[in-house]
């Protein structure tokens, strides 16, 4: 059987500490956003190897699987994040 994949994205603002400027009053300084390519992985029978991660020479920044209760045990289900992207925000 084929993998099953539906691709996505994560955004995250990037911003300082919370700086009081009145009574009860305070701003937040942001500087660009993250986005990161999330790979929702329905159903696999491979898991990523050790290259294919940031730093090994791969875009993966993390991933987690589970295994399907199958009888082979050689399924699984889980999520790729690849690594971050920086964006200014009023591109999201």
């Amino acid at each position: 059987m084929a993998d099953i994949v539906y691709p996505g994205e994560q955004y995250r603002l990037r911003a300082g500490a919370p700086m009081p400027v009145g009574n009860r009053r305070f701003i937040l300084h942001t500087f660009m956003a993250e986005k990161n390519r999330v790979d929702h992985i329905v159903y696999t029978e491979t898991l990523p190897r050790s290259d294919e991660f940031r730093g090994q020479g791969g875009t993966y920044m993390n991933a987690s699987f589970s295994r399907l209760p199958d009888i082979g045990g050689r399924s699984f289900s889980g999520k790729i994040t690849h690594e971050i992207e920086y964006v200014e925000e009023d591109d999201i």
